[in-house]
C-alpha cells in the first residue's frame, strides 16, 4: 500500500474518531450510529483511490 494512501485513511481515522468522540459527548446516538455506517464506504473510496 502506497505511504499517501496510509496516510489518507490514518487521517480518515483520527477525523471519524474525533466526530464519534464528539457525538458520544453530545449523547448523540443517532450520529454515532451514522458515522459507523458511514466509516467503511469512504475508507473504501480511499483504497479505491477515488476519494481527493
Amino acid at each position: 500500500m502506497k505511504d499517501a494512501t496510509v496516510r489518507r485513511l490514518q487521517a480518515l481515522e483520527e477525523e471519524y474518531a474525533f466526530e464519534v468522540n464528539a457525538a458520544v459527548g453530545e449523547d448523540r446516538d443517532d450520529l454515532v450510529a451514522a458515522l459507523v455506517d458511514e466509516y467503511p464506504d469512504a475508507a473504501l473510496q480511499i483504497l479505491r483511490g477515488d476519494a481527493a
